[in-house]
């Protein structure tokens, strides 16, 4: 509950749906994580992106199994860059 609240942002993940509870994420990233969904099998959960210092790492509930966490940590970017209309992309 309390990742939850000092969150940057929330995603939760159920089977083959994947919503932004809280914050903002880069489009890339969710992409990626509809990719993962397509070829594991139905994961279901909450990713957290937490503020450490200046950099946004991921966390997960226990129910995302590790290789799938670690799998999304290799494609995310620490630092997105806001682009014109808004949205967050990758560098």
């Amino acid at each position: 509950m309390l990742k939850a609240i000092t969150a940057e942002f929330v995603i939760k993940v159920d089977g083959i749906r994947v919503e932004v509870t809280k914050g903002r994420v880069p489009e890339y990233f969710l992409h990626e994580i509809k990719l993962v969904q397509r070829t594991s099998q139905a994961v279901t959960g909450k990713i957290y992106g937490m503020k450490r210092g200046r950099q946004v790492t991921l966390e997960c509930s226990k129910s995302i199994p590790e290789n799938v966490l670690q799998r999304l940590r290799n494609v995310w970017k620490p630092n997105p860059t806001p682009s014109n209309d808004g949205n967050l992309k990758r560098r």
